[in-house]
């Protein structure tokens, strides 16, 4: 089937958007270290930058692996702007679920950008409030109270992104009346994995690699049991 000229459209501006966005990234710390003459060594970068790739090379792919089925197009701008996980990718969801819209369709796609795009605008414009403003608010930022609450904000926000994990019915154009039970189980075995086996602290990355395959299992192995089932979903125009 042909794509939409959207669509078409998007995959190329996105790749374009992308490179140049890559080349700005990795060429203005390149030309300063050519300019200045401090180009440094490959083992000292290795030696700094090796423990950050092996947590986050993990977690960067279960990401990627993880959202582009759902997020599309998105991706794309999801890359670029960053904190995905935390606001962009909570955004698209949001946006999908007001707008009763499936993950792969067009209509989710064009609305899941406009949802990522406005969440990138708001948080620039917040970042600006905020560097203006971090002078005058510094004794109230310093607060034990909020000091108290900022560690909170993370465990927060990933909450909030479970609970569709552990009360959503949607699988994409289908509806799955017990995909509860998925999350449910995933949340067991990781729990008896830390308890029994041991803590996850640092190797997050791949323990997401990993359950990314144990849930597409889990789910499988429910089908064919017949517990979890399928129900398609009219689109309702």
């Amino acid at each position: 089937m042909r794509l939409s000229t959207y669509m078409e459209r998007t995959y190329r501006y996105g790749i374009i958007a992308t490179l140049i966005a890559m080349a700005i990234m990795l060429g203005i710390p390149l030309i300063a270290c050519l300019y200045f003459d401090c180009m440094p060594s490959f083992s000292l970068v290795s030696s700094v930058a090796g423990t950050l790739l092996a947590l986050y090379v993990p977690t960067v792919i279960a990401e990627q692996l993880t959202m582009i089925p759902i997020a599309g197009t998105t991706c794309y701008l999801n890359s670029i702007l960053g904190n995905v996980m935390n606001i962009k990718f909570p955004c698209y969801l949001s946006a999908l679920s007001t707008a009763k819209a499936s993950p792969g369709t067009e209509k989710a796609d064009v609305i899941g950008m406009i949802a990522v795009t406005v969440s990138g605008m708001v948080t620039m414009v917040i970042v600006a409030i905020g560097l203006i403003l971090l002078v005058p608010l510094k004794p109230v930022l310093e607060k034990e109270a909020v000091l108290t609450g900022i560690k909170y904000i993370l465990p927060a926000l990933y909450g909030s992104m479970g609970i569709s994990a552990f009360m959503g019915k949607k699988a994409g154009s289908y509806k799955a009346n017990r995909k509860p039970l998925v999350a449910i189980i995933d949340l067991i075995l990781v729990f008896a994995f830390i308890y029994f086996v041991m803590p996850l602290s640092g190797k997050e990355g791949y323990a997401m690699l990993i359950m990314l395959v144990v849930s597409i299992l889990v789910a499988v192995g429910l089908y064919k049991a017949g517990i979890l089932k399928l129900e398609k979903i009219e689109d309702k125009k």
